[in-house]
């Protein structure tokens, strides 16, 4: 597997002299499962604030790289440096400072929950402990405005749509203003109107909160978009060494 990173323009210098906050830096990460390669030869770097778009398509490795960023798997060759941090030795802080949207089953929130029992338990589970005897019910007001989620407390999550239930997904994440957030499988049973409805909810946490935001998709738009977010490329790993 190869990962091209895509150029942008400079972002804007920061005053004050201090080092920058760090997002993530990639070099030659690989990791290794059986006879196989799950993925190969990544190298990207991502930067806070920004929104950046895995593509590749199945086979490529694409949810387990995002497990790896996050803290949550561990790379076999490489190295690997996330939020200050060179993992895997700094894998329990990333994993403190991150916060996983949606990838396979994790964090994913019971169907017979409703929108409301769903948030109350990603506070429990973040520990989000927001100032003031309102101040749960007011960051998830936040989150709700930012992400764009109109499905009611009471409602089920069985009974959301897809574009509701990707909404909500990453308003529990953003809770607990977290320095990274991953959204796996983001165009999954979307059309492309809806899946720009959730980019530019995912831009506007990125702005809102500083947060670095990776989401993956199976490739089959062209970049670009809402927010004017860059794409890095996966290709399946060859499984020989």
């Amino acid at each position: 597997m190869t990962v091209e990173h895509v150029d942008v323009a400079d972002t804007e210098d920061r005053p004050g002299g201090h080092e920058p906050p760090e997002g993530v830096r990639a070099t030659g990460l690989g990791m290794r499962a059986g006879e196989g390669w799950v993925y190969r030869h990544v190298d990207f770097t991502a930067d806070p604030g920004e929104v950046v778009e895995v593509r590749g398509a199945g086979g490529t490795g694409r949810s387990m790289l995002l497990l790896t960023l996050a803290g949550r798997a561990r790379a076999t060759t490489g190295q690997l440096r996330v939020l200050g941090h060179d993992l895997p030795r700094g894998a329990r802080a990333v994993r403190r400072l991150s916060a996983v949207a949606r990838l396979d089953d994790v964090a994913v929130p019971e169907g017979q929950q409703t929108v409301r029992q769903a948030f109350r338990e990603r506070a429990r589970w973040e520990r989000v402990r927001p100032a003031g005897s309102d101040g749960l019910g007011y960051r998830v007001d936040e989150t709700r405005e930012l992400t764009g989620l109109t499905a009611g407390p009471h409602e089920r999550v069985a009974g959301l749509g897809a574009l509701q239930r990707t909404l909500l997904a990453v308003a529990l994440a953003a809770l607990s203003r977290p320095r990274l957030l991953v959204l796996d499988d983001l165009d999954d049973g979307l059309p492309a109107t809806e899946r720009d409805l959730v980019w530019a909810a995912l831009h506007r946490v990125a702005d809102a909160d500083g947060c670095l935001v990776l989401a993956t998709t199976s490739g089959g738009d062209p970049g670009g978009g809402p927010g004017g977010r860059r794409s890095v490329e996966l290709h399946p790993a060859r499984v020989a060494p």
